[in-house]
């Protein structure tokens, strides 16, 4: 059982947030989830590769929460400099940046913005580029048949679409003010392209994506590889838009190559 850490980001004023510190390694890897992700998502890789190097899954500020409201949040940047703030928390100068999704663009943008700070970028089903999300709707439908079939085109096995999954989404949803709010966060990751910058990703690169990604399809993927100076690109099979949960082993054993042989060398 992995046990949640707490640090106070006092330069964003915000709450103590939660987070997952795993390993015993020199390398230190930070781990972004995506929208609905949390930190658990990347338990298994953690817990996998724990003797060779020291993971940080951080709890982005985008969980659900009785006081989020959308007007609290302005921008991709503003998450960009959340992750920057733990850095200095925990005392990091730098580390590899390993992101889901929306987690993937915030690790971009961390790249672009300070890549003092990042030693090598991990990206699955990144965001930056094109993904279908919810600002490509109307709304959130209250529904938990609709909520079934979102998260379906999440995973390629619907072995991950519990019955419990879709409750807690669909109680989430309840809250109007949080509805609001994700649509905001949506909204930005989707105005946050990032197709022009990424010539300027002078770090080693690796893309992961699921064969059968239909959230962020694999031209997506092929369009980061081609945009970014360093990049290689790797297709797992039988897999959809989040890597780290639904083929957990392939995914770290890609990560520690990528680690072993571009990285640390």
């Amino acid at each position: 059982m992995l046990n949640p850490q707490q640090v106070s980001l006092l330069t964003t004023q915000a709450d103590p947030v939660n987070y997952l510190e795993v390993g015993s390694g020199t390398q230190s890897v930070v781990l972004l989830h995506g929208l609905f992700g949390t930190p658990s998502n990347w338990c298994e890789v953690m817990e996998e590769l724990a003797a060779c190097y020291r993971f940080y899954a951080l709890q982005l500020p985008i969980e659900y929460h009785e006081n989020r409201r959308h007007k609290s949040f302005h921008g991709i940047s503003q998450l960009t400099q959340y992750v920057e703030s733990f850095f200095n928390e925990v005392e990091l100068d730098r580390a590899v940046v390993v992101g889901n999704s929306l987690g993937g663009q915030i690790a971009l943008d961390l790249c672009l913005r300070n890549p003092a700070r990042v030693e090598g970028l991990v990206l699955a089903g990144s965001a930056g580029l094109y993904e279908r999300s919810l600002a490509n709707d109307q709304g959130i439908r209250l529904c938990r048949r609709v909520i079934r079939e979102q998260a379906g085109q999440i995973f390629h096995d619907p072995v991950h679409v519990t019955d419990q999954l879709v409750e807690d989404v669909y109680s989430m949803l309840q809250d109007r003010q949080y509805r609001r709010f994700l649509l905001k966060v949506a909204k930005a990751t989707r105005d946050r392209y990032l197709l022009d910058d990424l010539p300027q990703v002078d770090v080693p690169a690796l893309i992961v994506w699921g064969r059968n990604d239909l959230v962020t399809p694999p031209f997506v993927a092929e369009q980061f590889r081609d945009a970014m100076p360093h990049a290689e690109l790797v297709f797992i099979e039988d897999c959809g838009h989040s890597p780290p949960i639904e083929q957990p082993h392939e995914f770290a054993r890609l990560l520690h190559a990528f680690l072993q042989q571009r990285v640390r060398l």
